[in-house]
């Protein structure tokens, strides 16, 4: 009998392609929020600091008070556009999330169709292992 070739083969390597691709697109995306956490700390220590240094001034002008109202509002400003991105960012980990699942589900479906073809050229090469066994068995028993 002929050694096992499984004739979906690539079309499973197709698929493993794709969890991999999909899988390194999602990597993307954790790092991306990596970014953001850092970018959203940054901004809160930002805020953190100008407002203490309000508090070490103690006594300060009407323009520095001002100026740095403004800048608190703009920062106020940066970190609502900051949360729109995180939101944003949440759709597309989820949906990359999925993406990865369902490559993982189909290249799990091709191996175990693969596994199953394999078990039944398996029997069928011990079906014919045992007939040709049978047959010697009998040809050397006649002989003798």
């Amino acid at each position: 009998m002929k050694r096992f070739e499984f004739p979906l083969a690539r079309v499973r390597d197709f698929r493993k392609q794709q969890l991999e691709s999909e899988e390194v697109k999602l990597q993307t995306l954790l790092a991306e929020r990596k970014e953001l956490n850092s970018e959203s700390e940054r901004l809160l220590n930002e805020a953190a600091e100008t407002r203490l240094s309000l508090m070490v001034i103690g006594s300060a002008e009407s323009q520095d008070l001002a100026a740095m109202d403004a800048y608190l509002r703009h920062l106020g400003n940066v970190k609502k556009r900051h949360a729109l991105k995180l939101v944003e960012w949440q759709g597309r980990a989820e949906k990359q999330q999925q993406a990865v699942v369902e490559a993982r589900r189909r290249l799990r479906l091709m191996e175990k169709l693969e596994e199953r073809r394999y078990n039944e050229w398996k029997h069928a090469l011990d079906r014919e292992q045992e007939s040709l066994s049978s047959e010697l068995y009998l040809a050397r028993w006649k002989r003798d």
